[in-house]
């Protein structure tokens, strides 16, 4: 991934709407649904290092609780397709790192707010590293005396399709691009874009940006700018053809050529559906769509 992609992958998590997502889809906590995400602060903080910069990213969120306390998520994005055994260690500093400068802003603090750690993986590589700390440290000694400390981990290669389409969601269409590949995504085109209706606009414009740096070296013209969501269908259509065109030369099979028209129509169709709406004739629709008059009626 180069470091675009990163920025809008990092991006689309400074949206509480799909932070909210992330936690009630993947994090099976009772206290989640108890947060009041409408409130949700992101903490201008880092605490990578500047030769870390390029390999992770980390997210800090304060999140009051609907009873009044707060917590603190501290999210972790691994960039690298490679496992870091010592992950736990990692997390650990820097959430300590945290806590120090927390007692900073607030010395006379007593007690210290809860600090929930999350590894984010978007590698290739199934994540074998110890999600323990005490698991990474020899137990000669007693138990008492060795640090008690685990990171929750959300790993994107390790969720199953089907489970990633019935969340209808933005993070189950985010973790499916990232772990499918291309020419299995054409048939779930309209279901990433009937997603995308459902989004705030500055969501589905931050999620077309991640798309547009995912696929695309060198950077298309086809998004430049989302600002509304209705932009979106002919957007992803235009995407689905520059698919069809590199798959085609490829010699790829019938039944994944057939996905590929399909998609494309479906595209067409809701774009000219939004055109019918806005008064357009049915002669311009067509001229703009490639559909009959006939099919523009019956819409």
């Amino acid at each position: 991934m180069h470091h675009l992609h990163d920025h809008n992958y990092k991006n689309l998590f400074s949206h509480p709407q799909l932070l909210k997502e992330l936690l009630i889809s993947c994090v099976p906590e009772p206290w989640v649904t108890d947060l009041d995400f409408t409130r949700a602060c992101r903490i201008d903080k880092s605490f990578i290092t500047s030769s870390q910069k390029k390999l992770e990213s980390d997210l800090i969120w304060q999140i009051p609780f609907l009873s009044g306390q707060e917590i603190y998520l501290y999210i972790l994005i691994e960039f690298q397709s490679t496992v870091d055994h010592f992950m736990a260690l990692r997390i650990l500093r820097y959430t300590l790192e945290l806590y120090s400068s927390l007692l900073k802003d607030k010395p006379a603090m007593k007690k210290l707010p809860a600090v929930f750690p999350i590894l984010l993986y978007n590698g290739d590589e199934r994540w074998t590293a110890p999600e323990n700390l005490s698991d990474l440290i020899d137990e000669r000694i007693s138990l008492d005396f060795i640090p008690r400390f685990r990171y929750f981990k959300i790993a994107e290669n390790e969720f199953e399709r089907d489970k990633l389409l019935a969340l209808r969601n933005l993070i189950g269409a985010l973790f499916l691009v990232e772990t499918t590949e291309r020419e299995a995504l054409v048939p779930l085109v309209k279901q990433i874009v009937d997603i995308l209706k459902q989004e705030q606009p500055e969501i589905a414009k931050a999620f077309v940006s991640w798309l547009q740096s995912f696929f695309a070296d060198p950077v298309p013209d086809w998004v430049t700018d989302v600002s509304q969501l209705t932009e979106v269908p002919t957007m992803l259509a235009t995407t689905v053809q520059k698919w069809k065109e590199e798959l085609l030369e490829q010699g790829k099979s019938e039944g994944i050529r057939e996905g590929l028209r399909e998609g494309i129509r479906e595209g067409m169709r809701e774009t000219a559906r939004k055109l019918k709406k806005k008064g357009m004739s049915f002669t311009e629709i067509a001229e703009v769509t490639g559909l009959s008059i006939e099919e523009i009626k019956n819409l």
